[in-house]
Order: C-alpha cells, then structure tokens, then sequence
C-alpha cells in the first residue's frame, strides 16, 4: 500500500513540475458555480476553454501551455478580467481579483496592462472633456469661438501627445511582449493632412495607407487578440463601403508589409480573404480579391495546397470581367426555343443567373420589378433583363416561367448545365448580375440592385 501511495505521489509531482501551465485564480466578492479561461479565437475554431468549479483560489495546471494572446476569466458567463500571455512555456501566472479589480503577483506585463487600460481611460475621458466643452461653446459669438477652437485644439494636442509618449513608455518597458503589439496596434495613425479635408477620394486613400502603419507584423501573437480583430474588420468594412479599385494597391501593399514574417502574412491574408474575398461575405470586394490572390502567388515555398486552391479561385474571378466579352453560352428559352448568349439581340442586357426558389433570388426580383427607372429602361426597349436559371431541374424551370416570370423580361434555362459544369460563371452565390451592352461586353460585373440607377443613367439609357 506504501509503494502504491509513493508512486501516486510521485507520478502527481512529475505531472506538477512538468506542468507548462500553472495559473492561480484567487478570487473574493463574486457569487458563481464554476471560474473559466477562454480564448480568443478569430479563426472560429476550436480554442481554449477551461473550466473549475469556484473557490476562494482556482488552480489551472497542465502539461499543455496556452497559446499565446488574450484570454478571459469569466464568472459563470460574466466577464471578470482579462490577461495577456507572451511565453510559450512555463507559463506560471497568479491573479488576484478583488470585487472586479485585477492586480498580478510578480508579472509585470500583466501589471502593466491594467495600468495602460486605466491610463487609455484616462486619456479618452480627457478628449471626451474637450468634445462635450466644444459642444456646450457653439452659441458663443463667432470671434469668442475661435478663441476657444485654437484653446482646444491645443489641448488636444497636448493630450495626443502626453498618450503617444505614454504607449511608446510602454512598449519599450515590455519587449517582445503581446503587451506591446497590442500598444503598437492601438497607436493613432497620422493626422489627415488639411488640405485633404474637402477632397474625399484623397482622404480615403491616405487613410487606407497609413492604416497598418504601427503594425507589429514580426508578432503573429496579435492574432491571437480582439484588438487585432477589431482593426481588421473595421479595416475591411471601409474597402467594402469604398468599392474603389485603385485603393487596392494600399491593400497590398499593407499585405506585402506582413512579409516580414511568414505567419503573419498568411494570417493576415486568410483574414483578408475571411472578409473580401470568401464569396459568401458580406463584405466581399471581387476586384480586391483578385488583386491579393495575385499577391499571395508570389509568395516563395508557398504550400501546394494553398497554391492550387488560389489559382483555381483567380482562374475562376478572372472570368467575364469588367471590359471583357461575357462568355457564350445556349439556353432554351421561356417559348421553347433554343438561343445562346451572343445571339440575344439588345442595346443593353441585365443578365441574371437566378434559382426561381431561391429567397434571396425571389428578393431581388421583387426589388427589380419595383424599379420604375428600371422599367423604363425596359420600355424604352434599350435595354432587357434576361434571367437565366443554371441549375438541373425541368419542373422548377417550368412552374417558373408559367407563373412568376415577369411578362417584361426574357428568360432562359442553361439545359446543357455548362455554366456550372465549365464554370463559364460565378454562380456559387445567386443572385449574380451583370449589366453588358450590344456586343456583350461586361460593363459591370456583379452588379448590385442599388447601382442599376446609377449606371442607366450614366450610359444615357434613361434621363437624370
């Protein structure tokens, strides 16, 4: 019994002094059933989730280390605290939380990390002053406003200041820290310069430029943080809500940028990739997608697997771009007859490849035959919308055309199926529009509902 109780003992040290992991959670003022650590995790993938049931000190051990990033301690579901780990191995870490205040023995990035929380507090709550000063000061006479504008002004630039000098403190106090990327990540970009200010084309693309500019591209760590997520996804929504090809050259670039470290760069692609250029985003930008997959091709010893897919997805994108002749295809057509593409006789074509049960497909008709400019476009017999069903189904094709097919379009079924067969189309999402004219050239690939307008008038289809 003796033996057996000294190789338990034994076998419970070895795990112990072998542990990567020993985090002490001491907590005092919360109410709960169990404490966790969870992780952030942009990749949606499986992440850390650990989990005691609640005492006074919560012991987290394991041989496994955490991976480096942010992490979370929650109460139940309730958020208590967070706290940062940079190392790989050995990660010994003790907590104190005190009725929601956090301090840390002995670490002083983490220290450190509540002290910068605090201080950037303290900083937002002095311009949040200015601003709301500003506001109460806009009856003041004119003369007596200005006055105030440069006062103000030039407390903002103190306390701008004071923050810059604060977070470079920082970062040179904890190098080689998470800590630190996520200082670098947080600083302000440059002030747009002022005679921007009326020109928003140029003030959009200085912004894009100098987005990433503090980015501590050599740490993929940050990934691994919701500060990181959050620049990209704001960084994202500006591209999708800009929709200009020529800022694409700063979104490359920002992505050559990462090249300095091979993990980041293909992080930050598949990032990019998550947001602009996966065909089910919402914030999908094809011309800016076709511009990374061409970046990232040139990466050396990039993976086969890798390789493979972003060729194919740059073969496919390629297809039927704005200028080019839309690929010929037959249908047969709502009288039975059997036509192709470049035989359909129009000044202008709204082509739409559609699945008559489609929601989102019966949404954009709805919005479509809604549209009085757009019917008289079609009226004016300049210009006729020709839907096309690419999908293997002869009864969805002809309960279709007998009952909600609009009497003022064309319609046609690709019976050969060599749309989706050849993949002579982007069809993985439907609906998917394009506007050509007489030659059937593409004058706007994936045209949107709300851009219709705005194109018939500008080509002089319809009057302003």
């Amino acid at each position: 019994m003796k033996r057996i109780l000294f190789f338990a003992l034994a076998t419970l040290f070895l795990f112990h002094s072998n542990a990567q992991m020993d985090i002490h959670i001491r907590v005092d003022g919360a109410v709960c059933d169990s404490i966790k650590i969870q992780s952030f995790n942009w990749q949606k993938k499986s992440g850390t989730n650990l989990a005691m049931p609640f005492s006074k000190e919560v012991v987290f051990k394991g041989k496994q280390p955490l991976k480096p990033g942010m992490y979370w301690i929650t109460a139940d579901s309730s958020n208590i605290g967070s706290f940062l780990v940079s190392n790989e191995k050995k990660q010994k870490l003790t907590i104190n939380i005190d009725h929601g205040i956090l301090s840390f023995e002995s670490n002083p990035e983490n220290t450190h990390y509540v002290e910068y929380l605090a201080k950037m507090n303290y900083f937002q709550a002095q311009m949040a002053s200015l601003d709301q000063e500003f506001n109460h000061s806009k009856k003041l006479p004119q003369y007596m406003l200005r006055t105030l504008v440069d006062s103000l002004t030039a407390r903002a630039q103190r306390i701008a200041k004071a923050q810059s000098d604060y977070e470079q403190q920082v970062i040179q106090d904890n190098p080689n820290t998470v800590l630190a990327s996520i200082v670098a990540i947080n600083k302000a970009t440059p002030d747009l310069p002022t005679a921007y200010y009326n020109d928003p084309r140029r003030a959009q693309a200085f912004v894009v430029e100098h987005y990433f500019d503090n980015f501590p591209w050599n740490d993929p760590r940050f990934f691994n943080t919701p500060v990181a997520e959050k620049k990209f996804k704001n960084f994202c929504e500006m591209i999708y809500q800009w929709d200009r090809p020529d800022l694409d050259t700063f979104v490359v670039k920002a992505l050559q940028a990462a090249r300095i470290n091979e993990t980041s760069y293909l992080l930050f692609f598949d990032r990019l990739e998550r947001d602009l250029g996966f065909y089910m985003s919402n914030y999908k930008v094809e011309h800016t997608y076709i511009k990374l997959l061409q970046e990232v091709l040139t990466l050396p010893n990039l993976e086969e697997k890798r390789k493979v897919y972003y060729e194919h997805e740059l073969a496919t994108l390629n297809k039927n771009v704005d200028g080019s002749i839309a690929t010929d295809f037959r249908f047969a057509d709502e009288h039975g007859d059997t036509s192709h593409l470049h035989g359909f006789q129009s000044e202008y074509t709204l082509l739409l490849f559609h699945n008559p049960t489609c929601h989102t497909c019966l949404e954009v008709r709805r919005r479509l035959a809604q549209n009085d400019v757009l019917n008289d476009a079609i009226a004016s017999g300049r210009l006729n919308v020709l839907t096309i069903y690419v999908e293997n189904d002869a009864k969805i094709w002809q309960y279709y055309i007998r009952g909600e097919a609009a009497k003022n379009y064309r319609h046609g079924w690709n019976f050969d199926q060599t749309i989706e067969e050849k993949s002579l189309y982007e069809t993985r999402t439907i609906p998917y529009m394009y506007l050509l004219d007489k030659d059937k050239r593409v004058i706007r690939k994936n045209i949107l509902v709300d851009e219709i307008n705005d194109y018939l008038t500008f080509l002089g289809i319809v009057r302003p």
